[in-house]
């Protein structure tokens, strides 16, 4: 339909859930489908699916994934080979890589400061 704003990420079964009172660091490697974080995450995120963070999520991670909607806040290089988008309450610190990126009016994205 015209006018309907809808995420790349968001249509689809989420299969992993990083809730919002959790903290997890490490490597986060997912072949297929939706990976959802509301918690905090740090490290490495590489998945060939969609990567939802919610409003609540805090990510430090480099991430490689197929499409990504980001509401919370990401410390990190993206290198996203479908859409990026970034919701109003999206933030992006690091460098962006991606096929198509839709950035919502009040959404951010800055490079590393260097």
């Amino acid at each position: 339909m015209f006018g309907k704003k809808t995420s790349p990420a968001g249509s689809e079964k989420v299969e992993t859930i990083i809730g919002k009172n959790t903290a997890i660091q490490g490597t986060l490697k997912v072949a297929e489908g939706t990976i959802r974080i509301d918690g905090h995450f740090t490290g490495q995120i590489e998945t060939r699916g969609n990567l939802v963070l919610g409003e609540t999520g805090r990510v430090e991670a480099n991430i490689s994934a197929g499409n990504v909607t980001i509401s919370g806040e990401i410390k990190g290089n993206l290198a996203i080979s479908g859409q990026l988008y970034i919701t109003s309450t999206g933030k992006v610190y690091g460098d962006i890589e991606t096929k198509n990126l839709i950035i919502e009016e009040g959404g951010s994205s800055k490079a590393n400061p260097r």
